[in-house]
């Protein structure tokens, strides 16, 4: 028999939580509140990785592919001839121009570019309004998307048959440790295999990007499965949603080193983009880094 209060009640406990963390999340993005919290330095290391992403989504980023290719072919075989005569060489109409760009653009991204994107969003606003395990949780998903845009763009039929639903990914015998291990293989990221964290030439035993990146993995799988008393218990009520400097410094570590992990793959994966940017938006990227690092990776990186 339904008991026609025990509905009433329901309703008034719902409204109760809604508007109890209503004002708690006001409270947090206040006109008040929210430039404080924006004075939290890891919540501005969210903003290079984003306006990376912003770069490489931009369509209107005017690149010649062939051209970019050739170039790069010549600079690293050292064929001066070849480079220069590169230089003046590509110059398709502007139709054609447009075509090989688009081509380009649906080539190499995939929608996980723009799952990465939503995600570090989603890892921001959480954080902003202190839900550490939410930040944690998302950037965890922000780590997911990275390997599986990096790995489709290499493999383009397996999207295909993805998008097309004719294979799964179980069905094609991907996880999340096959991608992270394709990641060590890829061409691109050879570079990084001799290098630091700091892209300075690696000593033995010294952690490369690809440890960073097993590490953050595993730190942050600890978030999304509660199995960690670092998260255990993240909200229990709206005054959860309030500064913890345990919780602060751990997403702080973890955060800054995922956008520079993040930051050096793409570059490296997309460097013809990257190079077609301006000054003011590739100083913009590279803020993240400090000045050593930022003399590091762009040598590494030859930009």
């Amino acid at each position: 028999m339904k008991v026609p209060y025990l509905k009433k009640k329901r309703k008034a406990e719902l409204i109760e939580l809604s508007t109890q963390f209503s004002v708690a999340i006001s409270k947090n993005l206040s006109p008040v509140g929210f430039p404080t919290r924006l004075e939290s330095s890891w919540l501005n290391d969210f903003y290079p990785l984003f306006a990376l992403l912003e770069l490489l989504l931009n369509k209107r980023v005017d690149i010649n592919v062939s051209r970019e290719y050739a170039l790069e072919g010549a600079r690293s075989s050292g064929d001066m001839g070849a480079f220069l005569e590169a230089i003046n060489s590509f110059n398709a109409s502007p139709r054609v121009t447009q075509a090989l760009r688009r081509a380009h653009s649906e080539t190499i991204f995939s929608g996980f570019i723009e799952e990465l994107r939503s995600d570090v969003l989603m890892a921001f606003i959480n954080a902003l309004m202190y839900s550490y395990r939410g930040s944690a949780i998302h950037l965890r998903c922000a780590l997911e998307d990275l390997y599986r845009h990096l790995y489709y763009m290499d493999h383009p039929e397996e999207y295909r048959a993805l998008q097309e639903r004719r294979e799964t990914e179980h069905s094609l015998k991907l996880s999340p440790l096959a991608f992270r291990d394709y990641l060590r293989r890829a061409s691109y990221l050879q570079r990084f295999t001799s290098v630091s964290i700091s892209f300075k030439a690696k000593i033995e035993n010294e952690m490369d990007l690809f440890g960073l990146n097993d590490m953050l993995y595993a730190q942050l799988s600890s978030a999304v499965h509660g199995a960690s008393s670092d998260w255990f218990a993240a909200i229990q009520n709206a005054s959860s949603l309030q500064v913890n400097s345990d919780r602060e410094s751990k997403l702080a570590n973890l955060g800054c080193n995922l956008a520079k992990m993040c930051i050096a793959f793409l570059i490296a994966a997309h460097r013809d983009i990257f190079l077609a940017a301006g000054d003011y938006d590739k100083s913009i990227v590279f803020e993240i880094f400090s000045e050593n690092e930022k003399s590091s990776i762009r040598s590494l990186l030859n930009v």
